[in-house]
């Protein structure tokens, strides 16, 4: 996604990490996900988790921008588009661009959503991501949000302008955005919005919490 702040331009697409950096600690997660769910991966950028998603979900649909999912790029070590990947890789399941999500009727037993909230800039964006999560919910599934609460690089973050959660920095590459999102934070959003917490943790410098919708 790209937001207009300031007078700046953020590019989201240029934050996402590829596959060779994912998080062990959340690819661990995610590769203990038993039954055969069906996932929504909310903000799959350029495929970091897809594999272990693919391999434990029934069907998976990647959910990211317009940009990011047809821009061409690399995608796990081919040079292609992230729509493009999928479809030729991992049968049955499919890509959904944030742009049309309204139009999205399908129901998932799981939703994973990681490192997307803190790269939201503005309150009415992450309102509208939180409210298609829940709406996409099966009655007995569950949400699991991924944040950063700390992190080496913060440091270059924190010499830029305070804003929401977190930081917006300008550098020679342009303008980002960072928030940091620890557990009283995260908890507080998710309940402002309509979920009931199941459980929150802490693993190195991410805080992971499941939540469902609030019955």
């Amino acid at each position: 996604m790209r937001y207009k702040i300031k007078g700046e331009e953020i590019r989201t697409e240029n934050a996402a990490k590829p596959s060779s950096q994912k998080s062990l600690v959340v690819d661990d997660y995610i590769g203990g996900i038993l039954n055969k769910p069906s996932i929504l991966d909310f903000g799959c950028g350029k495929l970091r988790y897809s594999d272990t998603l693919a391999l434990v979900a029934s069907k998976v649909t990647f959910v990211d921008s317009e940009i990011q999912l047809n821009r061409e790029q690399s995608v796990r070590g081919e040079r292609t588009t992230v729509k493009n990947y999928v479809k030729s890789n991992y049968s049955g399941c499919k890509t959904v661009p944030y742009e049309s999500l309204d139009k999205h009727r399908s129901k998932y037993d799981v939703i994973t959503c990681t490192n997307v909230l803190s790269a939201i800039p503005c309150k009415r964006m992450i309102a509208d991501v939180l409210e298609h999560i829940i709406r996409l919910l099966r009655k007995d599934g569950f949400a699991i949000f991924v944040n950063q609460h700390r992190s080496s690089y913060f440091s270059k973050y924190e010499s830029g302008e305070k804003m929401l959660h977190g930081y917006l920095y300008s550098g020679s590459k342009g303008s980002s955005y960072y928030g940091i999102l620890d557990k009283p934070v995260i908890e507080l959003l998710l309940k402002k919005h309509g979920y009931e917490i199941i459980k929150t943790w802490v693993v190195g410098e991410s805080t992971f919490t499941e939540a469902r919708p609030n019955s």
